[in-house]
């Protein structure tokens, strides 16, 4: 057995030993090592860092080194000696010691210029916060709960609080304002998980509420992969968020203050610019001019319905992008320097008219992108032809609808939803949906696939009445709805002409084949020994299966949930060892007296023997 260090050393044989002795393999396990104090040196007068401030993105590392190193299995034991391998390594990295063989205090540096030196205090307080979740759960698998483990594992989730606060005490100093706010969300998610295992609720509520508030204004200000990120961080915070309202007898679904939209203190269309049928007001005049250059570019694209090359659409769109994007970059920014407690309202609304914006012109792309490659489609009759595959490549139109599928989804995602909204978004969707089907069947088509091209096309045209549109919406949505009408309109005729060729193809390979047959001399008289049947004969329909196939029920092992475990009373063992010390008592005493008068009985007989020598 090849042991990494002194402790998991400890850790073997107490695993050894827990069946004997009754106790949790945690019970016995020494406590965390060579924590240094919670203490900055102190810095020179007048002197400040000599860096600029550094960008660390805390919440993504700590969700990566979680995910990598045992969490995603809830196996907190391999995280905090992962946690530990971490804090030796950069102890030794960032020449970072506490003294060789005995422990000597070494204040934190006032002034550094490694950016690993806040991962410090991270690590520490990711060691002892999975310290205290392997205390607890090892606690909730036990057969009665123990009051000293439930105590170690409190006094764990404390001093992760301790390392958190300290963190964010160095972020301060050391780092910029978005990495300050994830230290703020950080210590407010421990600060929450220490006063829930306190019982303190109302206290913890508050903190889980301003943990959630932080994250999800983070997530407005962030690109696309950020964003998702934030967004399932804050959607985690809901089953303790839930605990602490169900202790303090609130409703499940009551909304929470910072949830609720603040009250516009003044009219705030005076530019014109309203989102959703809210006015919008631009606190910064740089980002104003930006916003409205956008816009000008904006009124500037006309939409046509003739068939464009796609390097000058993507070209004249381009532009557009790029711009949209430097301005969503410099909203993100001043929102990031406002932060979670400032003008949060005004920034929220002006973010989401600059990303709706930007997201409806890259659906107004895709979909003119998508149009001329369904005029493409028009002339053609065979998919599987080398001069058909070079006009129209289906794969190319199954591309764009995942794209327009993508941005339609991001759009449901926006503030302020309505239901008109939300419910001509779904109909956008299903046309989508709709045509990536059509090119799906032609992909199946053009590579010889015929059945399946047709089950496909046969399945499309019994659904094209599914979907309805109705009445367009206000710019920048109303854009889009003449495209997506035309697509929609377009569609039963395609899908028909494509399902008959697709069967008159199905067709003429049935009758190819038997005529390849005849002429073979392959045909032979039905009911004999190796006889071939016709295609489209009675063996082949029964052969035919249903398309999609159903459901149907499987074996399975089935789930054993041991609700009385818990409930089983140990037995009392006290008389029986009682009794067993009773006997062992008898059989030392009885030993002894055998003992005893067996050397009696030898000294008695040299005795005489003696005096009869004499």
């Amino acid at each position: 057995l090849k042991l990494s260090s002194r402790e998991t050393l400890v850790e073997s044989c107490v695993l050894s030993h827990v069946g004997c002795c009754g106790r949790s393999p945690t019970a016995s396990m020494p406590e965390d090592e060579d924590e240094p104090e919670l203490v900055i040196a102190e810095p020179a007068e007048g002197a400040g860092p000599t860096h600029e401030p550094f960008s660390f993105n805390l919440l993504s590392t700590v969700q990566s080194q979680q995910s990598s190193n045992g969490l995603r299995h809830n196996d907190h034991l391999r995280y905090r000696q992962y946690c530990s391998r971490r804090l030796r390594r950069l102890y030794n990295v960032l020449k970072f010691k506490h003294g060789k063989g005995r422990y000597k205090q070494a204040p934190f540096p006032a002034d550094f210029t490694d950016v690993r030196f806040l991962e410090v205090p991270l690590a520490s307080a990711e060691r002892a916060w999975s310290y205290g979740v392997q205390l607890k759960a090892d606690n909730a698998n036990a057969a009665s709960v123990n009051a000293q483990w439930r105590h170690h594992s409190i006094n764990r989730f404390g001093k992760a609080v301790k390392w958190a606060k300290f963190l964010e005490q160095v972020c301060k100093i050391h780092a910029d304002q978005r990495t300050q706010m994830e230290a703020e969300a950080y210590t407010a998610y421990l600060e929450g998980v220490y006063l829930a295992e306190k019982e303190d609720w109302k206290e913890a509520h508050g903190k889980i509420v301003r943990c959630r508030k932080v994250c999800e204004y983070l997530s407005l200000a962030s690109g696309p992969n950020e964003s998702a990120f934030l967004k399932a961080k804050a959607s985690e915070l809901e089953p303790l968020l839930r605990e602490c309202k169900y202790n303090l007898g609130l409703p499940a679904d009551d909304d929470d203050e910072d949830k609720k939209p603040a009250a516009a203190s003044a009219p705030r269309d005076a530019l014109g610019l309203r989102y959703r049928g809210q006015g919008l007001a631009i606190p910064s005049d740089r980002i104003k001019d930006k916003l409205f250059k956008c816009l000008e570019f904006v009124n500037d694209v006309k939409v046509t319905t003739e068939v464009q090359e796609g390097n000058a659409v993507i070209e004249k769109y381009g532009k557009i992008s790029v711009e949209f994007g430097d301005v969503m970059k410099d909203i993100h920014g001043e929102m990031i320097k406002v932060g979670a407690d400032g003008q949060t309202s005004e920034w929220k609304m002006l973010e989401a008219f600059a990303r709706q914006h930007s997201l409806s012109m890259n659906l107004e792309r895709n979909l003119v992108l998508l149009w001329n490659h369904l005029l493409k489609l028009e002339p053609l009759e065979d998919m599987s032809t080398t001069e058909a595959r070079r006009s129209c490549k289906p794969e190319e139109g199954m591309r764009f609808c995942d794209m327009l599928k993508s941005d339609l989804e991001g759009l449901t995602e926006m503030p302020e939803p309505s239901e008109k909204i939300s419910s001509l978004l779904t109909a956008y969707v299903a046309i989508v949906v709709n045509c990536r089907c059509l090119f799906l069947a032609l992909c199946y088509t053009s590579f010889g696939k015929v059945l399946e091209g047709a089950a496909l096309l046969d399945m499309l045209h019994a659904r094209m009445d599914d979907a309805s549109l109705g009445e367009g919406l206000d710019d920048p949505l109303g854009r889009l709805h003449p495209l997506f009408e035309l697509i929609y309109e377009g569609m039963p005729t395609r899908v028909a002409k494509w399902r008959c060729r697709g069967l008159a193809q199905m067709c003429a390979g049935s009758k190819a084949k038997a005529k390849s047959l005849e002429v073979g001399g392959e045909q032979r008289p039905p009911g004999g020994a190796g006889s071939v049947q016709r295609p489209g004969g009675l063996a082949d329909a029964k052969s035919f299966a249903a398309f999609p196939p159903s459901f149907r029920d499987i074996p399975c092992k089935p789930l054993l949930f041991d609700l009385a475990f818990p409930l089983i009373v140990q037995p009392d063992i006290e008389a029986l060892l009682l009794q067993k010390r009773g006997k062992s008592d008898e059989s030392q005493k009885g030993l002894l007296g055998k003992v005893a008068g067996g050397v009696g009985a030898v000294a008695g007989g040299l005795g005489s023997r003696l005096s009869g020598l004499w």
